[in-house]
């Protein structure tokens, strides 16, 4: 009986010391890899965070939009790029993300379609987005 109740405590000890250092699963779910994605395209590329947070406001406030969502991938960290230039006079920053849109569609599926944001920002002005379908 007090061996049993010893390796109890030693078994317990040590799943709540795997628990307290942080493990996490290796099995995502799609939502977690979706947070986790856009967790690292803030944290390695900032200068895309204009961007991101503008194509996700004009998704959710433009019912002409051709998506209802926008999620960004781990290829979106890798593939995407920012242009520096003067256009009339005005200083801009163009970023091109590659993400998934989940097309709006009136189904019971999500039709999620490779993505193309394209995000012109004058540094002053409104920026411009241009979302469209991926090739």
């Amino acid at each position: 009986m007090k061996l049993r109740l010893v390796w109890m405590g030693a078994v317990s000890v040590l799943v709540s010391a795997d628990a307290l250092a942080g493990r996490v699963p290796t099995k995502y779910n799609e939502r977690y890899q979706a947070l986790y994605a856009e967790q690292e395209l803030f944290r390695k590329r900032p200068e895309l965070l204009g961007c991101v947070n503008n194509a996700k406001d004009a998704v959710q406030a433009s019912s002409n939009s051709l998506f209802n969502k926008v999620r960004f991938t781990a290829k979106s960290v890798q593939t995407a790029y920012v242009v520096d230039g003067i256009q009339q006079g005005i200083a801009y920053q163009r970023v091109v993300i590659q993400s998934e849109g989940r097309l709006r569609a009136y189904s019971f599926f999500e039709n999620w379609e490779p993505a193309v944001i394209t995000c012109e920002q004058p540094v002053a002005g409104d920026p411009k987005v241009t979302m469209e379908i991926d090739k």
